[in-house]
């Protein structure tokens, strides 16, 4: 399990593009969102996949929620505001 102090360096498209999959977006949407191809997205994701040794993309979001890379006060504030 990575811990805090374990967190893979990230690049700021990498942390926009998990942000956004934490969010619930597709590929598609990330790369028009982002103003790349979907293909370049998906080997990005894929490369996501390896910095925190992930298999899917709930496994990658819990393991960048566990490092903190994900804030998930964010979310609670949402909801509490819907």
């Amino acid at each position: 399990m990575l811990l805090n102090s374990q967190a893979p360096r990230l690049t700021s498209c990498e942390l926009s593009i998990l942000q956004a999959i934490a969010d619930g977006a597709q590929s598609k949407e990330i790369a028009v969102h982002v103003g790349r191809s979907k293909p370049t997205i998906e080997a990005m994701v894929r490369m996501l996949y390896m910095k925190f040794n992930a298999r899917t993309r709930a496994h990658l979001i819990a393991r960048a929620i566990g490092c903190g890379v994900i804030d998930v006060a964010r979310y609670a504030q949402e909801q509490q505001a819907s």
